[in-house]
């Protein structure tokens, strides 16, 4: 009795001990189950984060564009743009070292004495051998970009004969295999360009100062050798104009010859008048002679000053002289493989350098020293 009394009067107390017992049990279970989803949740967020991690080192990295790099178009993607005729056309098949595109400013300024005497003509140099250019670093190439009529394009030699009667030529490799490779390769390809497309083909040692809206179309100009030069080039591509490119394009390919530096050039253009004028010399070949459609002009209308005053552009006690003798010239030519390798200052008062100021401003204000 007595124990069992004890129990009795002490059973408040055991039951608030059982319960705190509880009461901690369930708290620690509740705290326990916290914390594990708290290792749980930071060790997901921790395999996420390692995930994203791997992604990200895993891409590919992203290409950076060179915004100064300039890719040209092919000449063939746009055929259309040439027919108007207004076409004037320069190739270029050298190449730097480092193989990108680069122009010197003699080239620089035939192209812009171009665009700015004839502003509503294309003018399209065509690079025969890249596509591409670095605007940043070229110094000659950047002022050209100022012209809306400059389209510059580039020549794929795979394509381009395709369809024409010089597609087994280039099948051959022919040019490639010459011995004067960049000179008959831009004489090849100016007549198959004008073949084409129809227009002006001029070389890049020329300074054209007024429009050849001046000239009837279809014609060369005599040298005064006795041959009929290609510098100048006009032919319209259809008519008189395409039959005359034709028949070249033909002996271009029954007589190409790589071992001779003039053999496709004005040889064969040559020859090939003298059939069309049926007439030999040189001299005889008038529009009247030729069909009434197509003219040789005699040398002082592209080739006034000619050898051996051919450097007279380049001395300054020639200037007078020169530019009293061109003042109605359409263009003059510089004869660039005999005078190549004089330098010119850009403050000479050489009849070159005046014409340059003249008619390319913007190549010449690029040029430190020399011209």
């Amino acid at each position: 009795m007595f124990s069992i009394s004890r129990i009795n009067s002490n059973r408040p107390l055991v039951i608030a001990i059982f319960a705190a017992l509880v009461v901690f049990y369930l708290v620690y279970l509740t705290v326990s189950q916290s914390v594990t989803f708290s290792a749980l949740q930071s060790s997901l967020n921790a395999k996420i984060a390692a995930l994203r991690n791997t992604e990200t080192t895993t891409r590919e990295p992203e290409k950076v564009v060179d915004r100064d790099i300039v890719h040209l178009p092919n000449v063939q993607n746009d055929e259309l743009e040439f027919r108007s005729g207004k076409n004037i056309f320069f190739i270029v098949s050298t190449l730097s070292p480092e193989g990108v595109i680069k122009l010197t400013a003699r080239q620089a300024c035939a192209i812009e004495s171009a665009a700015r005497s004839n502003a509503d003509w294309k003018v399209f140099p065509l690079f025969v051998a890249t596509t591409w250019f670095n605007s940043s670093n070229n110094e000659f190439i950047s002022p050209l970009l100022r012209y809306c009529n400059i389209h510059m394009r580039y020549i794929d030699l795979e394509t381009f004969a395709f369809g024409t009667p010089l597609e087994s030529l280039f099948a051959k490799h022919a040019l490639q295999n010459s011995s004067y490779i960049v000179e008959h390769t831009a004489d090849v390809l100016r007549l198959l360009v004008l073949y084409k497309y129809g227009g002006t083909y001029l070389d890049t040692d020329v300074i054209v100062r007024r429009s050849f809206d001046l000239l009837l179309p279809n014609y060369l100009g005599s040298e005064g050798s006795g041959y009929v030069a290609n510098g100048v080039i006009n032919l319209e591509a259809t008519g008189y104009g395409h039959r005359f490119a034709e028949s070249c394009l033909n002996d271009l390919a029954e007589h190409f010859d790589g071992k001779v530096w003039a053999a496709n050039g004005p040889f064969m253009v040559t020859r090939n008048l003298q059939k069309f004028c049926n007439v030999s010399e040189v001299a005889n070949m008038t529009r009247a002679r030729c069909g009434g459609q197509l003219s040789v002009h005699p040398p002082d209308v592209f080739y006034r000053i000619r050898y051996p005053r051919h450097d007279w552009f380049f001395y300054p006690e020639r200037t007078e002289a020169v530019m009293t003798s061109i003042k109605d010239d359409i263009l003059v030519h510089m004869w660039n493989k005999a005078t190549s390798g004089i330098q010119l200052k850009v403050n000479s008062t050489a009849a070159y350098v005046k014409l340059a100021h003249e008619y390319c401003p913007n190549v010449i204000k690029r040029c430190d020293e020399f011209f």
